[in-house]
């Protein structure tokens, strides 16, 4: 392994929450896109489609990690999920609490989750557009620092794609606490 690596796999392991670091090879980097396709191809309910943006761009980099992780690791400090008809955002996670407290005095909103909200205002917008769950990817600080790392990003898989990884690296895969990202960059 090169010495980039090395310290990626080092910084990685060092950060509260990562249990492993495990590098994907080009069978499971097809195996992975196999498995989001075939969701996006098939929709996962009657609340529209799905399409996982961010393990799209993760595995259009040169280098891709998986990580697993528990509970002790930070939670996201961006919003990554989003339900979109058209152009218009219906519903959207959000990460800041303020926005949350402020969204949730709002008459046309509606929490759906503890932090996922629905804008009824925007419905009669996107009338007629079928809508679809995106994942975006979002940045990882804990490796963008480091000589020789460019074009950072990590994204949550969909939960067969997570089983996967975890067979895979034989890591448990019932514990609900443990969960895997991956994380993709290219060298400079």
């Amino acid at each position: 392994m090169n010495k980039h690596l090395e310290q990626i796999e080092a910084v990685l392991s060092s950060t509260k929450g990562i249990l492993d670091v495990k590098w994907l090879d080009q069978e499971a980097l097809a195996k992975v896109l196999e498995i989001e396709n075939s969701v996006y191809k098939n929709r996962i309910s009657g609340l529209g489609g799905y399409y996982n943006e961010g393990i799209k761009d993760v595995l259009s980099r040169k280098y891709v990690c998986a990580v697993l992780n528990n509970n002790e690791f930070r939670h996201a400090t961006q919003p990554s999920l989003f339900w979109v008809a058209g152009n218009v955002v219906i519903g959207e996670e959000i990460t800041d609490a303020r926005r949350l407290k402020r969204l949730m005095k709002k008459s046309t909103v509606k929490i759906l989750r503890k932090k996922f909200v629905m804008h009824l205002d925007r419905m009669k917008e996107a009338r007629g557009h079928p809508p679809v769950f995106i994942v975006r990817g979002l940045p990882f600080h804990e490796i963008e620092g480091i000589r020789g790392v460019h074009d950072v990003i990590s994204a949550s898989p969909i939960g067969s794609a997570d089983v996967y990884l975890k067979e895979r690296f034989g890591w448990d895969t019932k514990a609900r606490d443990l969960g895997t990202i991956l994380i993709g960059f290219n060298p400079l």
